[in-house]
């Protein structure tokens, strides 16, 4: 996996995992080929900010052209699409699944616990717990790996539902 696939599938896995009642929305314009995200302006939350994957905001006539498709954004000819958020099931079923692999490895009922119980927040709870046992170091990099890939093939899944060629190499 090169550097730019990694760094545009964890930016996918950040708005996938990304809780239910977050104000930031996450795209992909097909018409570009890039992915893109919208918040709340903290001075005016009624005014919408476009970022681009890496926080800058987007301005001038790529604005202006990306806030008319999104207006349409439901029309056939829209080639904009709302990247799918992963809900509370899938983001503890991607998590057992890993688990499942490391049958009696330290810290599992902790672990299974964790992610039974995942919260409506950004991101996987195995991360968190993860990281707080030294111990599972070594476990990191194939958690990282996994959550990675299936984050891709959540993605593949569903623009091949949609009808949309996704490319995160570029």
């Amino acid at each position: 996996m090169t550097d730019i696939e990694k760094f545009n599938l964890l930016w996918l896995c950040h708005a996938m995992t990304a809780p239910a009642r977050c104000d930031e929305r996450y795209y992909y314009d097909g018409s570009t080929k890039k992915f893109f995200y919208t918040k709340p302006s903290p001075s005016d939350p009624d005014e919408m900010m476009l970022l681009d994957m890496i926080g800058l905001r987007i301005a001038g006539n790529e604005f202006k052209t990306l806030l008319v498709q999104l207006e349409q954004i439901d029309s056939e000819a829209s080639r904009i699409v709302e990247l799918p958020r992963l809900n509370l099931e899938d983001k503890a079923a991607i998590q057992l699944l890993f688990l499942s692999k490391f049958p009696g490895v330290i810290h599992e009922e902790d672990l299974r616990l964790a992610a039974d119980q995942q919260q409506d927040a950004n991101g996987f709870v195995l991360d968190a717990v993860m990281a707080k046992y030294d111990l599972l170091a070594p476990m990191a990099p194939y958690w990282e790996d996994f959550k990675l890939k299936t984050i891709q093939y959540y993605l593949e899944q569903f623009t091949g539902l949609i009808g949309i060629a996704l490319r995160i190499t570029q």
